[in-house]
């Protein structure tokens, strides 16, 4: 290997190092004091680097939060993966499989307000994501197909159930963390089961 080559690829190396940093930061900052803590000398305090040393990573704190976003989107999923030790291919697998995924909000509330209270300007295209997200729809598409099997479900059903699935589940967590409609985490996991059950229950 050429000593150019050698130089670049140290330089490379280490860009990654810090870029992730300041996600990292970021990611922190949000988890603990919420989206509106995040601004650019916070991060840059927390990594340890200068508030202008962002701006040689990222366009502007926009393009930080999306690649943020994609980066505790896969942390969900590895969280989801760590807590499955089974295959989840029946009623009582898809309800702990949508239980886990709550869960990780309840514990993670300001994750959820970032996500769906926070209003994100559009990606430009400094701010594409090259890191594979999970698809969370289609994990439950493909979840789903099980009750295909043993015609619980017909095949064009599933994107249907899957939205009504996605969309209850993300209703009752903003419900119970706007704290205005006595909504517990513990009837979330209830109501959640009831509305499994007359879906897939339902002949």
């Amino acid at each position: 290997m050429k000593k150019e080559q050698i130089i670049d690829d140290k330089k490379n190396i280490k860009r990654q190092r810090v870029k992730m940093y300041f996600l990292e930061a970021t990611k922190e900052l949000i988890i603990n004091e919420g989206v509106e803590s995040v601004s650019v000398r916070k991060v840059a305090d927390i990594a340890g680097y200068s508030y202008a040393t962002i701006y040689n990573y990222f366009e502007d704190i926009n393009e930080l939060l999306w690649k943020v976003r994609s980066l505790i989107m896969n942390d969900i999923a590895s969280y989801m993966q760590k807590k499955i030790n089974e295959p989840l291919n029946d009623l009582e697998g898809i309800k702990k499989l949508f239980k886990i995924y709550i869960s990780y909000y309840f514990e993670n509330p300001n994750v959820f307000k970032f996500f769906y209270f926070h209003q994100l300007s559009k990606r430009g295209d400094s701010a594409v994501i090259t890191e594979a997200e999970p698809n969370f729809e289609e994990i439950w598409k493909e979840t789903l197909k099980c009750f295909v099997v043993d015609s619980t479900l017909q095949e064009k059903d599933i994107q249907v159930v899957s939205k009504i699935f996605i969309y209850a589940m993300h209703g009752m967590i903003a419900i119970s963390l706007s704290d205005n409609d006595g909504l517990t985490e513990e009837n979330v996991y209830r109501d959640l089961e009831n509305i499994v059950d007359y879906i897939l229950l339902k002949k």
